[in-house]
């Protein structure tokens, strides 16, 4: 060995991952108290099928980090009368799935807690310094797409979170 020593904590990636870690949980330990039949992930595809129109697994991969995991949790989601999948009529091979009415009522209850959580984190937070987190992260992701051979379809580059796009980022 060199005796160089070697530490990863000054790398952008390295921060935002343990950063990311924290934030997971916090999300799973307010989620799991809400609603105790659901985990994080189950949630974030709820939210995600909440829109309406229905999705299909590809377009819900970028919500985690692989489709068979979307294909676990939609499983699980439909064993709880949560979601459902539908076959297309051009193609066999294709699901497109669905929120229930059931689905619909857990998101309506685990939400509001999901944005007070975001509420608090962003406590003595300018408005302008939130924004300009979500603008770094996306010329992040955009980096790492361009630079690293990520490959996410064009319509996932600026994946829409539960967020309500409607709603500033920020209230004082």
């Amino acid at each position: 060995m060199s005796g160089k020593e070697y530490s990863v904590t000054g790398f952008i990636g390295h921060q935002v991952g343990v950063t990311a870690g924290v934030l997971r949980k916090a999300f799973a330990s307010r989620i799991t108290r809400s609603a105790e039949s659901i985990s994080p992930e189950q949630f974030v595809v709820l939210a995600r099928l909440s829109f309406g129109q229905g999705f299909n697994q590809n377009e819900m991969g970028y919500l985690l980090k692989d489709d068979a995991s979307i294909t676990r949790i939609l499983d699980s989601l439909e064993k709880k009368g949560l979601a459902v999948r539908k076959k297309v009529e051009h193609d066999r091979r294709a699901n497109i799935a669905f929120i229930t009415d059931s689905g619909t009522a857990l998101v309506e209850k685990v939400f509001p807690v999901v944005e007070q959580l975001d509420a608090s984190l962003l406590e003595g937070i300018e408005a302008d310094q939130i924004e300009n987190v979500f603008m770094f992260l996306e010329k992040l992701r955009e980096n790492a797409i361009e630079y690293h051979n990520v490959i996410i379809p064009a319509d996932q580059k600026k994946p829409a979170g539960i967020r309500n796009e409607n709603k500033p980022l920020c209230q004082k």
